[in-house]
């Protein structure tokens, strides 16, 4: 099942989850009907840190959400529906007092709500009891493990064997509460993943992360200045409340925090954690600490990508410090130490390497030369596609993850190559002026249309070639203007297209000069057709006037000639 999908309506081509991804766990693929491109996760070399959920301008990027059956469930009677809550909650959410939370998830109707912390006690103290020899690099933090198997699985034997707190809280729950639905409510995407892994999948059903909690909230319209802060149900502990700071497992494990002390270190931030695991092979095993905690976030799971606050990693650490001791001092123990037998606190961990194809060198020229990449120097290696060379990203081509297109400065000077040959080639006039109305740029027609060589152009005024009364207009008015007829200074008639393109002003002139000419002989021609049109009517009508009276005259006289032939007849 996939983690983070994409959704395509909002994905943009801008390459910010590649850039974001340490591991390229991303793949541009265009659009087999509308030539697009859109990103898609590869959930199989993807470890789920969720970076580009957050990175991601569009929001294009969505996790899957398993909230409308933590609905159902909490609708039914014969479910006893618990909750398991992150200790980072004090400083992921935007709340007066971080106890109104317990309330709030009360109110959405969990029966049981308890702190994740106390599975983080379980871990620490069977760490303590078994104390493993060696180098141990901690599995506490799901991304990390799965950057160990998938990417670094010559390592796992140096993985701690221990659950991660929520496993330990959750098979917790589930012996205490047999047959309960145990929802892990945190702010740690991987987490979503970790559940379903084939070892431990039996501890937890679900994971909510901080912002869908969030969002419940607010469609069910609960009031928090109405809610009164509540205690947590069950054990209460003690320093594990600490766990998501950095350094926080070791201050709880009872290990050293002194950031000089060679046997204990603590790496967070998942370039970090990269650059640790490429350099530990090399370390011989006098040079490796003890113990190693990792977190993939920056500054520990108070960074984590599914918290609701924005605040620095700073504030946050402090505002956790200052929950702790304040509830310290006020913690009242109601149950025992919880205890669960070692068996449920430690797991195995499997290799899931992938083996990608890797082109030769001369597959890799190929590739490069679709850019225009066809030596070492052309190679600019600007990592403005998202990897980190051009090679790099060749690689991901050959591989399917890529695609040629994605090189940004080969598409910039296609792009300005193809511009320039389309302004070259128009037939029509074109000049682009700035806001000063100075002449930034003059194709060949405009050049031929006005006279002169380009030299004399650029750097101009426009007043010098042409009244500028209307491109002083679309600069003013940020619209396009249309012109039937306009007079240049050298008497070319021209139609004219104006328009504004940001800060310049663009006019396309239409030589009209000779249509025009031909459209004022034609009004000629027709004006002294008609006119002498008018005078052979003229003389025609004269003609016909004259004829006719002849013709009037003869026929009365004949008349008169032929009454008296009948009348000298009858007589």
């Amino acid at each position: 099942m996939v983690l983070i999908k994409t959704n395509e309506a909002k994905c943009r081509d801008c390459y910010k989850c590649i850039r974001s991804c340490p591991l390229k766990s991303i793949q541009i693929k265009s659009h087999l009907y509308n030539n697009q491109t859109h990103a898609r996760v590869l959930d199989e070399i993807c470890v789920q840190c969720g970076r580009c959920t957050v990175v991601c301008p569009q929001k294009a990027k969505v996790v899957t959400t398993g909230i409308e059956e933590v609905k159902h469930l909490l609708t039914q009677n014969r479910f006893k529906v618990v909750a398991s809550v992150a200790p980072s909650f004090p400083v992921q959410l935007p709340l007066s007092d971080p106890l109104l939370f317990p309330a709030l998830l009360k109110q959405l109707g969990f029966s049981y709500v308890g702190m994740t912390a106390v599975g983080a006690e379980l871990i620490t103290h069977e760490h303590n009891r078994t104390n493993a020899p060696g180098a141990v690099i901690s599995s506490a933090c799901p991304v990390v493990v799965n950057l160990v198997e998938i990417h670094y699985p010559h390592l796992i034997p140096y993985l701690s064997s221990l659950v991660s707190p929520m496993i330990a809280h959750g098979r917790l729950l589930k012996k205490r509460f047999p047959g309960c639905v145990v929802v892990f409510i945190g702010p740690c995407i991987a987490k979503k993943g970790e559940r379903r892994s084939e070892p431990v999948k039996d501890a937890v059903d679900y994971v909510l992360g901080f912002k869908e909690i969030w969002q419940w909230m607010e469609q069910q319209g609960i009031a928090l200045d109405r809610l009164a802060t509540e205690q947590f149900d069950g054990y209460i502990p003690d320093r594990a409340r600490l766990f998501p700071a950095e350094g926080g497992q070791l201050l709880t494990t009872s290990l050293s925090t002194d950031i000089m002390n060679s046997s204990v270190q603590t790496v967070t931030g998942l370039e970090n954690c990269l650059d640790y695991l490429n350099n530990f092979s090399g370390l011989t095993e006098s040079q490796r600490s003890r113990f190693t905690e990792m977190l993939a976030c920056s500054g520990g799971c108070l960074n984590g990508p599914d918290g609701v606050t924005e605040t620095d990693i700073y504030s946050k650490k402090q505002k956790l410090l200052e929950f702790y001791h304040r509830t310290r001092s006020q913690a009242t123990q109601s149950e025992p130490e919880p205890y669960l037998p070692a068996e449920y606190l430690h797991r195995e961990f499997k290799a899931r390497e992938l083996n990608l194809p890797v082109p030769d060198e001369e597959q890799l020229r190929e590739i490069l030369a679709l850019t225009g990449k066809f030596s070492p120097e052309d190679e600019l290696n600007c990592g403005a596609c998202g990897y980190g060379s051009c090679r790099e990203k060749a690689v991901a081509v050959f591989r399917g993850h890529a695609e040629p297109q994605m090189c940004i400065p080969y598409m910039r000077k296609r792009a300005e190559s193809m511009s320039n040959l389309v302004l070259n080639a128009m037939p029509n006039g074109v000049i682009i002026a700035d806001e000063e109305l100075v002449i930034v740029e003059i194709n060949p027609a405009a050049i031929k249309m006005f006279g002169g060589k380009q030299s004399k152009f650029i750097g101009e005024k426009l007043n010098a070639i042409m009244d500028p009364t209307e491109f002083q207009r679309v600069l003013k008015e940020k619209k396009m203007v249309k012109t039937d007829t306009g007079y240049l200074k050298n008497n070319i008639i021209t139609r004219q297209i104006i328009f504004p393109l940001e800060n310049l002003v663009v006019g396309i002139f239409i030589d009209v000069t000779k249509e025009f000419t031909q459209q004022n002989e034609l009004v000629q021609v027709k004006t002294q057709t008609i006119e002498r049109a008018e005078e052979v009517i003229k003389k025609q009508m004269t003609v016909a006037q004259e004829i006719a009276g002849i013709l009037g005259e003869t026929t009365a006289e004949t008349k008169t000639l032929l009454n008296q032939l009948i009348k000298l007849m009858k007589n």
